[in-house]
């Protein structure tokens, strides 16, 4: 008798189940073996919590299918109009997949994962464009603006075509940012301020018109001025609008954003959790501190956030941390992964996390950051971090900053390596291209292209005076600069400062035994420039279009300020023993990614350090390697700077 094996459907859907779990795993495997051979400054390699995941359960959301309803099951023949719905359902180990659509909400999640395994995942369906905004459409309701004079008298000014449109009509539900101000309950920051005011005092609520974000301005008169403004009454309930040409705002596409956040938990400290492939946009939130993002995890711990576009908030884009400086933090803090984002306009900063530990942020670009000019609210930057520990930032892409620093790292950071990231066009800043304050454990700051960094306006915040630096190592010890170009730098490309009136935990800042090894510094207004002796520099590379004296000096603080060329600073200082000077030219292109170099054969080589034997383009080093990021400069060439 012949036996024929005729397998039940479970049995195939087990064996694909089991084939696609392997499939992710090795995938999933070879990703993780190329991200974590990286060591950090304790030695110990980098590595992450996450692992190959799988789902018990799918719901689906389709706002664009007729029979989508809340009331339905969440299948994919019968979905759920919102995404909101869906985040009061989903347990451990379930996702929701979302179809393609504009979705005007806020997504509160209200539960979180249990370990990496049963984590709970919001992402988009293949090949869908998903958008979830805080703005809300203003299709009817405007008429001549009226009730305000221009000038002096009435009459005056009816050359402008001002409009107005009344927002009683609007669901704020407990929230109308048109009536509040920039500025949030905790004001420490401004005690030290005597200037500088105006943009804390705006309303948080924004103006889009045809997708493009509108300026706002102080007093209804100002938008005599300029046309592309708006302006709130006193109320909120009425804003008045200036389009570009004195258009009329009916025939175009008006967007008011409303909400203070666009996805939040209600409840903290919620952990494993992903948000993959989504475009959020358009939260009207206040000024830190506290720090509430467009996107935020609310001290969440266990978050991978993905793919995502995270774009035109008023004041932050994405939190990962804490939120408050003196608030109560959570038994579990950070092991965030943020990668392949791309985070933009945003008015104060781009992605801001308090007390993160174990924490990966790589390979996104942020851009276009700190249009409200509010450096001197303490929490503005491309990636600001206040006591990040034993974190990783890498192959980040940071460009076409105003009024805010490239990275600034804050406080107690410990462990922690910023490596393989471009940073450029960073304009007006009182700070730099990377900021590391007030931090007594050793970090490392390595193989960064930072190019075109600005001096910004002074302020009498906490002394702030100078700014323009491509790195700042302010009230610090013990940092590894090392293979870094930097170039471009208005007042200077590496900055040491001693901050001692500062006390830190149960010190004043020495900035002791910082080592600046084997970078290229390039046409700044200095090159390195030490508060005091007791740091080290060696195996760089001065570089200079015309000359190598002169401009790019490096300077030490003393009694009076000593400015030194290269050989001084062999001779009397001992520093850079295995430096050189040259002429050069270098160019990069922030937009195109792409650095171009003459003269390479200038560039010294130097002794390969355990720490760094990958170069900026992920190629491995012999013994010895050139001196800067990447190690097969060649002159005439033009060099891809994309991260790798």
């Amino acid at each position: 008798m012949k036996f024929i094996f005729k397998p039940k459907k479970a049995y195939w859907r087990n064996l694909l189940f089991t084939l696609l779990f392997v499939i992710q795993f090795c995938q999933s495997s070879i990703a993780q073996s190329s991200s974590l051979e990286v060591i950090l400054p304790n030695k110990e390699e980098f590595s992450t919590w996450e692992i190959p995941l799988i789902f018990s359960k799918t719901y689906y959301v389709d706002n664009q299918n007729p029979k989508a309803s809340d009331e339905n099951k969440g299948t994919k023949d019968s979905p759920f109009l919102t995404i909101n719905k869906a985040a009061q359902v989903l347990q451990p180990g379930e996702r929701v997949v979302i179809m393609e659509g504009v979705y005007r909400e806020k997504i509160v999640p209200q539960f979180g994962g249990e370990s990496p395994d049963k984590m709970i995942s919001y992402e988009v369906a293949p090949g869908a464009k998903v958008i979830v905004k805080g703005s809300r459409l203003i299709k009817n309701g405007w008429k001549k603006s009226s009730g305000f004079i221009i000038g002096q008298k009435t009459g005056e000014g009816e050359n402008f075509k001002i409009y107005q449109v009344d927002l009683e009509d609007i669901e704020f539900n407990g929230y109308n940012p048109f009536g509040l101000l920039n500025i949030m309950m905790n004001r420490e920051y401004l005690n030290t301020k005597l200037n500088g005011l105006s943009e804390h005092l705006l309303r948080r609520g924004i103006v889009f018109v045809d997708g493009k974000r509108l300026d706002q301005v102080e007093m209804y008169r100002d938008m005599a001025g300029k046309d592309g403004t708006y302006w709130s009454e006193h109320n909120g309930m009425v804003v008045h609008v200036r389009l570009p040409n004195d258009e009329d705002p009916a025939g175009h596409q008006v967007e008011l954003a409303i909400q203070e956040q666009v996805f939040a938990p209600k409840k903290q400290f919620l952990g494993f959790i992903r948000i993959k492939g989504i475009t959020f946009e358009h939260a009207a939130n206040a000024f830190p501190i506290p720090q509430h993002g467009l996107v935020s995890t609310n001290k969440g711990h266990h978050w991978i956030i993905e793919d995502c576009d995270i774009n035109n908030a008023n004041s932050i884009g994405l939190d990962i941390g804490s939120q408050d400086w003196t608030e109560v933090g959570a038994s579990q803090k950070g092991y965030m992964i943020v990668r392949r984002n791309h985070i933009s306009d945003a008015g104060v900063c781009g992605l801001a996390g308090m007390g993160v530990v174990n924490t990966l942020i790589e390979n996104n670009l942020i851009e276009h950051i700190g249009w409200h000019d509010a450096e001197l609210a303490w929490e503005s930057g491309g990636i600001k971090l206040h006591g990040a520990k034993n974190c990783l930032l890498r192959n980040n892409i940071i460009r076409h900053l105003t009024n805010a620093p490239g990275i600034w790292l804050d406080y107690g950071i410990e462990n922690t390596r910023v490596t393989c990231n471009v940073i450029g066009d960073v304009k007006k800043t009182i700070r730099g291209g990377i900021y590391l304050e007030a931090s007594h454990y050793q970090n490392m700051i390595d193989h960064n292209i930072i190019w075109d960094v600005t001096r910004g306006k002074t302020g009498p915040a906490w002394d702030v005076n100078e700014g323009g630096w491509g790195i700042i190592i302010d009230g610090s010890d013990e940092t590894i600069i090392a293979h870094n170009l930097i170039g471009k730098c208005e007042y200077a490309a590496l900055r040491t400062r001693t901050h001692e009136a500062r006390i830190v935990e149960t010190r004043g800042g020495t900035a002791f035994w910082n080592n600046a090894i084997n970078n290229i510094f390039y046409d700044s207004g200095k090159s390195i420039y030490f508060s005091h002796k007791d740091n080290m520099a060696d195996g760089n590379f001065y570089a200079m279009p015309q000359r190598d004296t002169g401009k790019g000096l490096n300077w030490i603080d003393g009694n009076e300020i000593i400015r030194v060329d290269l050989p001084a600073w062999q001779k009397y200082f001992g520093f850079d023993k295995n430096g050189k000077s040259g002429k050069c030219v270098i160019d990069v292109d922030i937009d195109a990614l792409t650095l171009s170099i003459s003269n390479a054969e200038n560039v010294p080589m130097v002794k390969t350090i355990p720490f760094f034997k990958s170069d900026f383009t992920g190629n491995r080093m012999g013994d010895q390697r050139l001196a800067g990021p990447i190690n097969s400069l060649v002159s005439g060439q033009i060099i891809d700077i994309k991260v790798h």
